[in-house]
């Protein structure tokens, strides 16, 4: 019996000890930024090394002219990110790399009153119809950044900040019409410099940069 209660008193210890050790090593964090609104989880492999994986997702619109068309836009967050972080001081200033999963679209609506310009042509309302646009990038996309999660040193909750870049490759613009010059190709050209220029205006977006804010509880 006695050797049963000190296997038992040992065994107790160890599970103890290993609960011990891990507690603190997972995070849930909940962040907002240029990414949109995001649900994250993340796992400490070691005092410096943690990865990281995550949830975007949000819509926003708003109104904009665009080679002087006017449009309504919905831009629309949707990612996935999965990461590695380095803590090279062992404290909360991380590096961080990483892929998203990147389904972030821009869509785009003009519904004319008056004659517009598209291309180099003059078009009447009934001639363009609707114009609708959309705007995506590469699927997969590295990123790179630094940042800080202070939930660390044993504290069960605190805040995060991160900033960094997107390498998502240049906009694909989609344009087309649906007007009664819907199948004319002179129409057609003059929509496929529209489409152009728009792309051009967007070439920017090709490193993006972000930052995202985050509230952080740590288990």
């Amino acid at each position: 019996m006695l050797r049963g209660s000190v296997l038992a008193g040992m065994a107790g210890v160890c599970l103890v000890s290993t609960s011990a050790a891990w507690a603190g090593d997972n995070a849930i964090g909940i962040k907002v930024g240029a990414l949109g609104l995001g649900v994250e989880y993340t796992r400490n492999l070691s005092d410096r090394w943690a990865v990281r994986g995550g949830i975007n997702g949000s819509q926003f619109g708003f109104d904009g002219d665009e080679s002087g068309i006017h449009y309504q836009f919905d831009f629309s967050w949707d990612s996935k990110a999965v990461g590695v972080d380095l803590h090279p001081a062992k404290g909360p200033f991380r590096l961080s790399a990483g892929v998203l999963s990147n389904h972030n679209a821009l869509t785009g609506e003009s519904r004319p009153t008056t004659n517009i310009t598209v291309g180099n042509t003059s078009y009447t309302p009934a001639q363009v119809g609707v114009l609708t646009t959309t705007v995506d990038f590469k699927p997969t996309a590295p990123f790179f950044g630094l940042g800080w999660d202070w939930s660390r040193k044993r504290k069960h909750f605190g805040m995060s900040l991160d900033i960094g870049v997107i390498q998502q490759g240049s906009p694909r613009v989609a344009l087309r019409g649906s007007g009664t010059l819907l199948g004319d190709p002179s129409f057609q050209q003059d929509i496929a410099r529209e489409a152009a220029q728009l792309q051009d205006s967007l070439t920017d977006l090709d490193m993006a940069p972000y930052m995202t804010v985050g509230f952080v509880i740590r288990f």
